[in-house]
């Protein structure tokens, strides 16, 4: 079995921060997202691995490289072509029975187990799923007897906790053929209803850890998650140069060794080359690689020149984004 990670999306939730980098470089704990993506994989032997790309696939394509025990493929896409669509574009380097995961996804879901699952059930797909709280967010799943039954995306009327689709899929390469080529094609809207009109789709229920990282607040929260490491141990990556300790007691702090902490840190993620400086004063922070911290900031994101504040709600279209220099400006 091999792999293929989907990397191609722009990340627009999570704007200004990915203006300048793809998203799965985002650093997590002072990692890029797609580092936990290389150590799960990893972990279960999967080592020939695809990335669909086509937002700034050249900063991908350099830090992949990297991974010198990975045989990786890159197929960059002229136009977006979804997510479906992308693997697609991919279907070349894909074996016959191959696992799809998002490069801006972390989780410790048993690839092993469901690989399993999806052979002994016969089914077209496997689609891993979880239980949130938030399923009006994602694909809603109702399954019964190891197979979906319904899926709906994104619906606004469900509430409550539900089964939900994380995105992480084991596919019979022969599904492919129900993509049409160089068209945009998602799994969710386009592919799924299809093949469950055509045969089946099982299911693999993960109860461990699962987060999208699809806005601020669960990137925040993934950095905090993270800083005592990942499930799996990191793959090593040859332009990866700096480390990271752990500071402090009851509020820990993770500080690359390359950052420089003069001002207040409590319970912080200072990124690589960042500089804390002698006036700043920061309580649960996120500071990211290459930035200055300067002012009094709890609980956000700083990044070059802003801080977004992740404290006022959970709700992406609420958070607000402060300038330094205290200008408040609405998201």
């Amino acid at each position: 079995m091999n792999a293929v990670i989907l990397c191609g999306g722009y990340g627009k939730r999570l704007a200004p921060l990915t203006n300048d980098l793809p998203k799965p470089m985002l650093s997590v704990a002072n990692r890029p997202m797609l580092d936990y993506c290389f150590a799960q994989l990893s972990s279960y032997k999967v080592t020939d691995v695809t990335l669909t790309l086509a937002y700034m696939p050249q900063k991908i394509i350099e830090w992949a490289s990297g991974y010198k025990q990975f045989k990786c493929r890159y197929a960059v896409e002229e136009v977006p072509l979804g997510t479906a669509g992308g693997v697609k574009n991919a279907s070349k380097y894909m074996s016959d029975v191959f696992v799809v995961m998002s490069g801006d996804g972390i989780s410790n879901i048993d690839l092993a187990a469901m690989y399993e699952r999806h052979i002994k059930s016969g089914a077209d797909v496997t689609m891993a799923v979880t239980q949130s709280c938030t399923p009006h967010l994602y694909g809603v799943v109702e399954h019964r007897g190891g197979f979906v039954r319904e899926f709906r995306e994104k619906p606004r009327d469900v509430i409550g906790k539900k089964w939900i689709n994380t995105g992480v899929y084991i596919v019979n390469k022969y599904v492919l053929d129900y993509i049409p080529s160089g068209e945009a094609y998602d799994f969710s809207r386009d592919l799924f209803p299809l093949v469950l009109s055509k045969g089946s789709i099982g299911v693999y229920e993960h109860r461990g850890y699962w987060s999208d990282l699809g806005d601020f607040m669960s990137y925040y929260r993934a950095n905090f998650e993270m800083m005592k490491g990942g499930f799996y141990p990191f793959a090593y990556n040859d332009r990866y140069v700096s480390d990271a300790e752990l500071y402090g007691g009851s509020d820990i702090s993770l500080v690359s060794c390359s950052a420089s902490v003069v001002g207040r840190i409590n319970g912080c993620v200072i990124g690589d080359e960042s500089r804390v400086a002698s006036d700043a004063v920061l309580s649960e922070c996120v500071v990211l690689p290459k930035t200055i911290a300067h002012g009094r900031h709890s609980g956000c994101i700083i990044s070059g020149d802003i801080a977004i504040d992740v404290t006022e709600s959970f709700a992406p279209a609420n958070d607000k984004i402060f300038k330094k220099n205290s200008i408040h400006i609405a998201k």
